[in-house]
């Protein structure tokens, strides 16, 4: 069975045709970089609720944290801990 980590990176990978590396690491911030923008960021939230099963709130979404592969990782991870 795939991590969470490795679920979340396979699809921003797929979905945004790039790959992470030297330069873009699971630290670097998406949108700054270029790879993910609004639209991305959208589709990217239906996918967590669908994947992993989770109910995000519109204050979730907005927050604007989820900017960076360990970011969402970590959001991720808390919610499915039930935080």
């Amino acid at each position: 069975m795939e991590s969470t980590t490795d679920t979340i990176r396979t699809y921003l990978e797929e979905r945004f045709l790039f790959e992470f590396d030297d330069e873009t690491t699971p630290d670097t911030d998406l949108f700054k970089a270029g790879v993910i923008d609004s639209f991305g960021y959208v589709r990217m939230m239906r996918f967590l609720e669908s994947e992993f099963s989770l109910a995000l709130d519109g204050d979730e979404i907005l927050m604007n944290v989820l900017v960076s592969l360990n970011a969402i990782d970590e959001f991720v991870q808390k919610k499915l801990a039930g935080e």
